[in-house]
Order: structure tokens, then sequence, then C-alpha cells
């Protein structure tokens, strides 16, 4: 196993002073992340980076060494910048969509590249070849790049603790290039949930014009993964606290004070992205149209301070606390409180007995990374007994699928989902919580940990970087032996910009005497079996090749015809349902962008864009891209951007399918090669076995072994080898 070096904003540990000595002390933090990492530092033997907080003297940093923690010393206004300032003054409020919050200011961002920058240093300092580097959260999403252009020999992953949003707001980000180029230094990007994930892959392609292939950017040195991993709690100890001796006297206490009524319970940070105030709201509603309720319920609300010196947030409170004060009075008598708020902390056994009480947890957050606080509730209430109430907006919804949802906005509904939650018989209570708790129990915040550094260490197979570039003779050489001695051979060749260079009008790229020339000698011996393996229409490549003696796949796969026949043979099961709607919003897209066009297949319509002034074909691109994908969720179809070229396909009609029946009906073959140049070659190179020779033509990202320059390059390879074959 590597040898992880976890990185975050902050040590596992706090550093005080002592009243009574003036001596500083180290104590050990406690929460989620910490708990989830903890094994995996000490066991490993692994160390942990970040800021302590504090400058610690000789005795801390001793005891900081003897816990394999590296403390990052930073400038007070730096850090001050860098962590009030940019990352909770800008990426925060923009990231949970609260925009008008965001404040953007240029030397706050120049603070956040010089923590991270320093970061860096640390860490080139400390690593190791063969470490694995995690890096933690918003705070440091330059840091992948850094690490990544120190030319470390390490695995870099990180982890991002919040949402990512979608495009159309992440691009409001001054800096957003900068904060995509950062992330995409690591090997592996993971994220809560898919739809993050998705958000942040659609802002790559949108702001970056890179696209991903099943979730992979390929970088110019590096593939990236983009993988979705839900944070889990630690279960043992949460089952262990809640049955503790501290918690049962709690308990006890509490069930004095509740009596008989029901308790709705609800614990978050005092941050507006909880929506505190809306759950006040729902909590009010439900009063309002049933009264009945204000006798037999409690509503507690656990509001931990956060971030208390910030302006926002002292407002907030304020206001919390107004309407609370409110809501009792109409609603309370001198005996009874509909709402008991607290603003305060709770040690981890007193929480653990509120989960236990709560007859209802609501958990109604406006925007949430993913929302532990149901999780804990869940693994607490083993009886089965509890309700779940959750907003929609939680990533955490995606795992919990038996909870009552809401959406916070909606007043009238969260309030019609507290009273059903409320009246729920204990038998559907558990019906819908035990498969939850097994659930959360199984995939706790250890797997969690694990998943990830499985994933993190199978980059490594995956990486495939830029493939040499090779001169065609040196290729051919290296090439010539198998030809020559295979007795059955397999060529694929794509067709537009790998065996034919691309020119400005598509219909106007035929095939030239050269072409021609090199295929009819391949196609005439009977030891080779020659394809044209392309993304064209297939009458037009039945009308180029219709006397040359070779093999046609037409359509990135869907169509086949052998060398003489007369007839295509569809490879499949043909469905046209989705075009008529598409081709109406490309002939938008023509009108609207000058010099593009129209392409329509039986089974693909291709929007190019080669002929289009550069900036404004490349932005309309992604943008069609993005439309398309929405437009298309769930349709039997498949979006590709290649070079100057939007095309929409038939889903499963491929050619790497195309290659596997070539494989069924002709093979096997003693010598394979498979060649091409865009994104949809690709597809054909991450397929086929290790036995198989594959090429790219042009420089960039590739799956395939080796590079050449140009088509001609091709060319000159493809006659050497046939001169190979011949001698």
């Amino acid at each position: 196993m590597r040898r992880p070096i976890l990185v975050a904003n902050r040590l596992p540990v706090t550093i005080g002073v002592d009243p009574d000595t003036g001596q500083q002390t180290l104590t050990h933090s406690v929460g989620g992340l910490v708990t989830g990492l903890r094994p995996l530092h000490e066991s490993s033997g692994g160390l942990w980076v970040g800021y302590p907080g504090a400058e610690p003297d000789e005795d801390v940093r001793r005891q900081l060494t003897e816990h394999n923690l590296v403390p990052v010393e930073l400038d007070p206004q730096d850090y001050e910048d860098y962590y009030e300032g940019y990352s909770n003054d800008a990426i925060w409020p923009l990231f949970h969509y609260f925009t008008e919050f965001g404040s953007f200011v240029p030397e706050q961002f120049e603070a956040y590249r010089r923590v991270n920058q320093r970061f860096a240093d640390v860490i080139c300092d400390l690593a190791e070849p063969g470490d694995a580097v995690w890096v933690h959260d918003y705070h440091l999403m330059l840091l992948p790049r850094m690490l990544r252009d120190r030319g470390l020999d390490v695995r870099i992953g990180f982890f991002l603790h919040i949402p990512f949003p979608a495009d159309e707001t992440f691009r409001i980000l001054p800096q957003r290039v900068e904060i995509l180029r950062g992330l995409l230094g690591a090997d592996l990007i993971s994220m809560h949930t898919y739809d993050y994930t998705y958000n942040y892959l659609r802002s790559v392609r949108r702001i970056l014009g890179i696209e991903s292939q099943a979730g992979t950017v390929r970088m110019r040195d590096h593939n990236v993964r983009v993988e979705a991993h839900p944070l889990g709690i630690d279960t043992a100890e949460f089952q262990e606290k809640a049955y503790s001796q501290n918690a049962e006297r709690f308990l006890t206490q509490l069930k004095r004070t509740i009596g008989d009524r029901q308790v709705i319970l609800g614990v978050d940070r005092l941050d507006y992205t909880k929506g505190l105030l809306l759950k006040l709201q729902a909590f009010e509603r439900l009063l309002e149209r049933s009264p009945r309720w204000a006798e037999r319920v409690l509503f507690m609300q656990l509001a931990v301070p956060t971030r208390a010196g910030i302006d926002t947030y002292q407002d907030l409170k304020s206001e919390v606390e107004r309407r609370v004060s409110e809501i009792n009075g109409i609603y309370g008598s001198p005996l009874l409180s509909p709402i008991n708020y607290l603003y305060q902390t709770v040690t981890q056994e007193e929480l653990c007995a509120l989960y236990r009480v709560a007859d209802v947890c609501f958990v109604s957050p406006v925007r949430d990374g993913l929302n532990l606080v149901a999780k804990e509730y869940v693994v607490c209430r083993d009886d089965g007994g509890g309700a779940l109430v959750i907003s929609e907006f939680a990533g955490a919804v995606s795992e919990l699928g038996e909870a009552l949802r809401v959406n916070p906005w909606d007043i009238e509904g969260t309030a019609d989902q507290l009273e059903r939650a409320l009246e729920m018989s204990l038998g559907e209570r558990h019906e819908r919580m035990m498969p939850m708790h097994s659930r959360v129990i199984q995939n706790d915040v250890h797997r969690w940990v694990r998943d990830f550094m499985s994933s993190l260490e199978a980059t490594e197979t995956e990486q495939t970087g830029s493939p040499p570039m090779l001169e065609s003779s040196i290729l051919a050489e290296s090439l010539a032996s198998d030809f020559r001695t295979a007795d059955t051979s397999l060529v694929m060749l794509d067709y537009d910009g790998s065996l034919r260079e691309f020119v400005d009008r598509y219909e106007d790229a035929v095939p030239t005497k050269e072409i021609l020339g090199i295929l009819h000698e391949y196609g005439q011996r009977d030891d080779v079996k020659i394809f044209i393996n392309s993304g064209r229409d297939h009458q037009t490549l039945g009308e180029w090749f219709d006397d040359c003696p070779i093999d046609l796949i037409a359509e990135h796969g869907a169509w086949m015809k052998g060398a003489g026949e007369k007839e295509w043979r569809l490879l499949g099961v043909l469905d046209t349902s989705w075009k008529s709607d598409v081709l109406g919003l490309l002939e938008d897209y023509v009108n609207r962008t000058p010099g593009s066009r129209i392409e329509e297949k039986e089974t693909a319509l291709a929007w190019h864009y080669r002929q289009t002034e550069e900036t404004l074909g490349n932005w309309q691109a992604l943008e069609l891209v993005s439309v398309l994908e929405n437009s298309l969720r769930g349709q039997p179809v498949q979006v590709l951007h290649g070079a100057k070229v939007v095309e929409i396909r038939q889903q499963g009609l491929t050619k790497a399918r195309a290659y596997d029946l070539v494989i069924d009906r002709f093979g096997p073959f003693d010598f394979e090669l498979a060649t091409g140049d865009d994104r949809t070659d690709e597809d054909l190179f991450v397929h086929v076995g290790t036995n198989v020779h594959t090429v790219k033509i042009g420089s960039g990202n590739s799956a395939a072994k080796v590079a050449v320059a140009s088509p001609r390059s091709l060319r000159e390879m493809l006659a050497a080898l046939l001169r190979a074959k011949a001698g």
C-alpha cells in the first residue's frame, strides 16, 4: 500500500493554552472526517499536513512530530484572506448557490493562491516516490495542479466535501479557469454524488473545452478520473455512544421534560445553507392549519454556533431567534412552548440521546454537500421507530430513498410531510427505517476511505498520457516483422483526419489517387483484411470506394459492407425516434452560427463547424453539447464532440462494437492494426486487447500505443508495411 499524505486546511488537533500554567496544550479533534481518516493515518505511517491554528511551541512541535502531523506555517493575514476571505466569502456561497453572498476580491484570491503554494512547498519536501497525496476540500483546489507541475512521482487524489454547482452558476466565479485546472492536476477527483461530478465535468467542457469520456478527462500528461464516493459515518462509534451511560442518563432527563409529546428534531450548524428560517416557516404552517399539534409536538432545534464573527451569520442568528420567539408567543402556553431552540454545542452522547428520543428527524437544508445528521439519526434509531424528513437538496438523499423528501421552499408541501411523519404508523416507520439503517451501516466512513484509496490506486493502470510520437519509417520498421510473418492480418483505418487530411468543405474530402492506390494494394492481398472504419455516412463511403476491394464500416460502427458486396448491413436495430427533434435544434444552431452545417446520416446527425470563425464555433459547440445532453437525457443516443463536429448518434453502435463483429466473423488474426485521430476512435483503442497495434494520428492524449504526426505519415507507414510484406 502506498504511504498516504493527508492534506487538509487544518490539522486534526487544536492548540490551546492551559489557564493555570500558560503552556500550550494539544487536543485531538473529533468529527466524521477525522474519525474516518485517523485509522488510515495511524496504521500506515502516513503524514497529515495542515495549518495548526497557532504557532506551536517547542513541546507541541515535538508532539506533532510524534503523531506524524506536519504543520504548514502561514502568514496570519494570508490565512485570514485565504480562509475567511476567498474560501468562505467566494467559494462557499457560490458553490451552495447563494450568489448574493459571494464576494470576489482579487487580493483574497492571490492569498488563496499563496497559501495553496505554501502547502505545495511543504508536501514537496516530504513526498517520496510512490506516495499517495489525498487533498481535501474547497480550501485547496489549486493544490493538485501545483503538485503535478512539480513532477512528483506520487498519486494525487482530491475530495470535495461541498456541492459542485451547475456550470451556469460556477461560471460566475472570476477565477473559474484556475480552479478547474487546479483540480485537473489530480489523478482522481471525488465528490459525494453523481450530480456533483456531472456538474464538474460539464464545467470542464463548457469553460475549458475539454471533453470527458466515461468519467475520465484525458489531459496532456495524465488521465483524471472523476467519481462519486459519498462519505459515511463511524457507525460503530455512534452505536456505542448512543447506548453509553451518559447517553442513557441524558435520555432519561429528556423524556421527563418532553412528557408524552412527539419530538421533531433539527440538528444544524447556524449557516444560511441549512434553511433554518424555512424550517420554522414550515413548522409554523403545520401549527396554523392543525393547532392540535401545538400541545402534542415539541420541535427541538439544535443550532450549532459557527462563524459567529461574520455579519451574515450574526444577522441570521438574530432573525432565527426572533422567529422562534414569535411562534412560541402565538402557539405556546405558560406551561408548554412548541419550539425548544438550543444555540449551543452538545457532546456526542447527548446528540445520540436526542436522536433516540426524536420521533421525526427534520433535515431540510436548501443546499448541502451531503449531510451526516441524516445518517447519524438513521444509525441511532436501530429500533426502526423513527421517521426521516429530508430535503431533496441534501446530497445524502440519494442514499436514503425511503425517507420522506421535501423541497424546503415548498412550505405547504413540507408541512404536509411533517404531518405525515408524525401520523405514520410504527409499522411503516420500521419498513422505511430499517433498509436505510442497513445501508448506512454497510457504507460507513471506513468503507469510504477504502473505496477512495482503491480508486486512487487503480488510476495508475489507467494512465495513458500522450503516446510517443514516431517517424513513419521507425513505426513501419517496428511493425514490419510481425506484419510480414503473419498468416492473417487485420488493418482497420479511420478516414477523416487519419487516412485523409481534413478539408474546409466536408464533402470535398474525396479519396486521392494515393489513398486509393494504397487501399487497392492491401485489398488485393488474401492474407490481409482491410477495413475503412469511419464516421462518414454509408452512402458517401459506398460511392467513394465502390471499385475498391476493401471492407467498409460507416457511421461509427452502424453499417458494414464487405468487399464486392452491393448492400449495406445495419449492425443493430435502427431507432430514429429522436432525430426530428434534434434536427430542429441543429437547424437553429446553423442559423445563428455562420459557416456551420448539418450532415444527416441514417443513424446519426452531425453539426459541422470547421468553416466557422474559431472562437464562435468553439463556444457554440460547447453550448450545443450541453443543450443536447440535457434534452436527450434518457434517450437512446450518445452525444460526441469531435474535431470541429458535434455528432448525435444512436447509442450502442460504436467502432468498438463493429470491431467485435469483425473478429467474430473473420477472426482470429495473427496481426491487428487500428488507427484513428478522434474521440470516437478512443472507444476502439480502449476496447481492443494489448496485442492490437493502435496508432493515433496527431498529438494529444490517447489510449493508443503510439502516434504519428499526420495522415501523410500514416500513408507513408502503410506503404512501407506493404513493401516489407512483398519483400
